[in-house]
């Protein structure tokens, strides 16, 4: 009984995640996925994609991170 619940809940998310997600054409090469997940300030987090040759590039130019930094949350350097 309990696999069928879990099966609808990952259904039903799912088809929220879907429902919420706003895809959108920016440039020829680039998209702009406007996400249901919430930042610190309730704003919709965005990511952008474009295709390469190896896959896709994801990004969202920095922005998560220089929110961070500039709220105080100091982010070890990268090695």
């Amino acid at each position: 009984m309990i696999k069928n619940e879990i099966d609808n809940l990952l259904t039903n998310y799912i088809k929220w995640l879907k429902d919420k997600t706003i895809v959108k054409q920016i440039r020829e090469d680039w998209v702009e996925i406007t996400t249901p997940y919430l930042d610190r300030h309730n704003d919709c987090l965005q990511i952008y994609a474009k295709k390469t040759d190896n896959g896709y590039l994801l990004t969202d130019d920095g922005y998560i991170i220089s929110d961070l930094d500039n709220s105080g949350c100091m982010l070890p350097e990268s090695v």
